[in-house]
């Protein structure tokens, strides 16, 4: 009984370490895109390419005006919609906390597993050695 009892808790604690890491890595991916479009030149994405904008990046630009050739800034604020890009990076805070406690506590729960087993086996052959 006591072995099934620990198989259980070590799966659940690999579970939920597995989940914790996912959740970290979704977390990790949409901050990734969050700095690519913060830090990234782009253009207003149209397919013609004689009108198409290019403007520079929103965090770093060169010059007092934030424009790249024929585009206004307001031009170029609209196609990074900030509302959109806060509101992911408020979807992204949850998942980074849950993600950051199910990690540990699944990393937590097996490693503290694996200390009662060697503190077992130390004390088994302490007293094997004391009978002896």
């Amino acid at each position: 009984m006591s072995e099934h009892f620990e198989q259980d808790f070590a799966t659940s604690a690999q579970r939920r370490r597995g989940w914790g890491g996912a959740l970290l890595l979704v977390a990790g991916i949409i901050w990734a895109v969050l700095a690519y479009q913060l830090m990234a030149p782009f253009s207003d994405g149209d397919d013609d390419s004689s009108s198409s904008r290019k403007c520079q990046s929103m965090l770093f630009y060169e010059g007092d005006d934030p424009t790249w050739q024929e585009s206004t800034w307001d031009d170029c604020r609209a196609e990074r919609r900030w509302p959109e890009m806060l509101g992911w990076l408020a979807l992204s805070v949850p998942l980074s906390v849950g993600g950051a406690v199910l990690y540990t506590s699944g990393a937590t729960s097996l490693r503290m597993r694996e200390y009662m087993a060697e503190h077992r086996i130390a004390a088994a052959k302490s007293g094997a050695a004391g009978k002896g």
